[in-house]
């Protein structure tokens, strides 16, 4: 993340491991495939209440409220977002 930030972009942050795991098993069961975007599966929900937030380099945060998940492989990787990836 500091990487990110020092280079003045932004990095995706979820609240805490547990909100992570949390939206995880959610997208699991009931996320919504979004498409195959970037030569990998995606898929996608929103949540009610910040699942974690966007920090700027100049510190400056924004609530993130939709959770994805990127299929690489036989493996995952879940992202907060702001919306789905384009």
């Amino acid at each position: 993340m500091q990487r990110l930030l020092q280079r003045g972009g932004a990095a995706h942050v979820f609240n805490n491991e547990a909100t992570m795991i949390r939206v995880a098993q959610a997208i699991i069961e009931n996320g919504e495939f979004t498409g195959i975007i970037r030569n990998h599966e995606r898929y996608g929900l929103y949540f009610a209440s910040p699942i974690g937030y966007r920090i700027e380099s100049d510190g400056s945060q924004i609530s993130l409220h939709y959770g994805e998940i990127k299929v690489i492989g036989d493996k995952y990787h879940v992202i907060p977002r702001t919306q789905p990836s384009k």
